[in-house]
């Protein structure tokens, strides 16, 4: 299992590849876990008004660090450092040759990381009221309807060797003949063994969230689940599949 998801799973984070950017908790989720499949409903609010009013938190994150090995594949390595990039918004990218570095294996760390939230029990209080309007009733009676209540946001990516070495070609002034990001990002050659990619400063992209799934009882109250427990262990953060990345559709 790959040590970034690893480690947000550990926070209690569902890491995500979402397309869209500049987005904001709570929001509404349906996810259907047989084939991993997560629907992005929209704002909380458009179907809980209370939820308009709600306090959005900001907080600063520490940087996650994590590494890669893509088993001597050049295309391997390429297309996860594609997906790296989506975490910090930059989806279209023009060219990328890592012919330079002489390794397939790669130590990456966001920074710059950032997370904006609601308080799970602020939504505790307010659910009842919640309206699902057309979504399925057998989504809702499931228990695949979820609320992210916290999003983590990074805007720098840091890339070296795996074994922390030099890069094998010195690209320092010709960065743009082997990476072209485009208008959406830049890259730095940071050091001979460090390059860094960093997203536009306008446009927020969340590589990962917290959330909680919404139930009712007998009675038809609503109950909102942002912890999981089992018999014997201790309650830990809900995450909804441990060990890969959703993408949301």
């Amino acid at each position: 299992m790959d040590d970034l998801v690893r480690e947000l799973n550990r926070l209690g984070y569902q890491p995500i590849f979402l397309p869209r950017t500049n987005i904001e908790p709570p929001e509404l989720y349906n996810y259907s876990p047989e084939v991993q499949r997560l629907v992005r409903r929209g704002p909380l609010k458009d179907y809980l008004s209370d939820a308009a009013q709600l306090a959005v938190q900001s907080a600063k994150l520490g940087d996650i660090n994590y590494s890669y090995t893509s088993s001597k594949k050049a295309e391997a390595a390429l297309s996860f450092l594609q997906n790296a990039l989506k975490c910090i918004g930059i989806t279209s990218i023009p060219k990328i040759d890592l012919g330079f570095a002489g390794s397939h294996d790669f130590s990456f760390a966001f920074t710059d990381v950032t997370s904006r939230k609601v308080d799970s029990s602020a939504i505790d209080q307010i659910i009842q009221n919640i309206k699902t309007g057309a979504i399925p009733e057998d989504v809702v009676a499931a228990g695949r309807l979820h609320v992210a209540y916290d999003y983590a946001y990074a805007n720098k990516l840091i890339m070296s060797r795996g074994d922390k070495k030099e890069f094998s070609e010195n690209i320092s002034g010709k960065v743009g003949d082997f990476i072209d990001l485009g208008v959406k990002g830049s890259v730095t050659m940071e050091s001979k063994s460090t390059i860094s990619f960093k997203g536009s400063a306008d446009e927020r992209a969340a590589f990962a969230f917290m959330a909680g799934y919404l139930s009712r009882d007998e009675d038809g109250k609503w109950e909102f689940h942002p912890e999981e427990t089992r018999r014997g262990e201790e309650a830990r953060r809900y995450v909804m599949q441990r060990g890969i990345v959703l993408t949301v559709e």
